[in-house]
């Protein structure tokens, strides 16, 4: 089978790539489109095809789609200070896509979204998101459109991996507000191994909301990951405006703003996401968030 991933340096697509490896799929087989040149370096050592592209600017790296059987596009725009951004990577590319689908005539793709649409906050992400969706859902191609709630594991640098860098450096975490914002964290090897049922048991024209079978408050999330860091660590509950202060004063001392405000508003809004048991719709063991926690903190000490 060959398999193009556009956006799969990313997250979700070096954690799918070392999958692909463990299961014998013939790599040379498998595509990867990024603009990410030092993270696409780390996907070569799987030996898959990795191309440095910008997916958002029309470019010969369409021809690559020639052949392929299933796309599994994973190209998005997850934080950003500006609306310009959020629209070019999650809009314009999933344009870009389905054009070079239907000029190479590739029928199928796995189409990643985000909950974010079904949040009760919308901010820009979300809004684009959802035009992906549209996009994907009117574009005549055979699509699974997945909603993935938070997601964690080894390579994080954004969500738990971020929130345990912090916590290596400063004993105190702040949690905003009072913390009993409800969260259901997905371990990237279980989506992982999702993806690959899917590619074998296609749901035509679907879209599934996948969410961690655990419901935890935000504030347990952090006792976790500070109980499994070990050492004098303890949470310090703030004012929700005075944490937001205080993270964009911190970020602006680093020079990075890698958290922003309309992230902390989704954060602090208190939701559960519909009820889909997809790990007995796909036969899929789900990992704790305590075991996924562990298995981070191995990895990283292993790097």
């Amino acid at each position: 089978m060959k398999i193009i991933v556009p956006g799969g340096a990313g997250f979700v697509g070096r954690n799918l790539v070392r999958m692909l490896y463990s299961t014998n799929q013939t790599m040379s087989n498998v595509i990867v489109l990024d603009i990410n040149q030092k993270n696409l370096e780390y996907v070569k050592n799987y030996g898959v095809h990795a191309i440095h592209a910008d997916l958002s600017k029309q470019g010969d790296w369409d021809s690559e789609f020639q052949g392929v059987d299933v796309v599994i596009n994973l190209a998005a725009q997850l934080s950003s200070p500006t609306q310009e951004l959020f629209h070019r990577n999650n809009v314009v590319v999933t344009k870009n896509i389905i054009e070079a689908m239907r000029k190479a005539n590739v029928q199928r793709i796995i189409h990643f979204s985000s909950a974010a649409v079904l949040s009760l906050w919308q901010d820009d992400y979300a809004h684009t998101k959802k035009e992906g969706e549209d996009l994907i859902k009117t574009s005549g191609l055979d699509y699974c459109i997945i909603q993935p709630s938070i997601m964690y594991g080894p390579t994080d640098e954004t969500n738990i991996g971020y929130l345990i860098d912090f916590a290596k450096k400063i004993p105190v975490f702040p949690i905003p507000g009072h913390g009993k914002w409800p969260r259901q964290p997905l371990y990237i090897d279980d989506v992982s191994r999702l993806i690959l049922k899917i590619i074998t048991d296609f749901p035509h024209n679907q879209t599934l909301s996948i969410n961690g079978k655990e419901i935890i408050y935000f504030k347990d999330m952090i006792k976790i990951v500070l109980r499994e860091l070990g050492g004098f660590k303890f949470r310090v509950f703030l004012p929700i405006n005075v944490f937001v202060t205080l993270m964009m004063t911190y970020q602006k001392m680093k020079g990075v703003i890698d958290f922003t405000p309309d992230q902390v508003r989704a954060l602090t809004t208190v939701e559960t996401f519909p009820e889909y048991p997809w790990w007995n719709t796909f036969d899929i063991p789900v990992t704790s968030f305590q075991d996924g926690v562990k298995t981070m903190l191995t990895h990283k000490e292993m790097q």
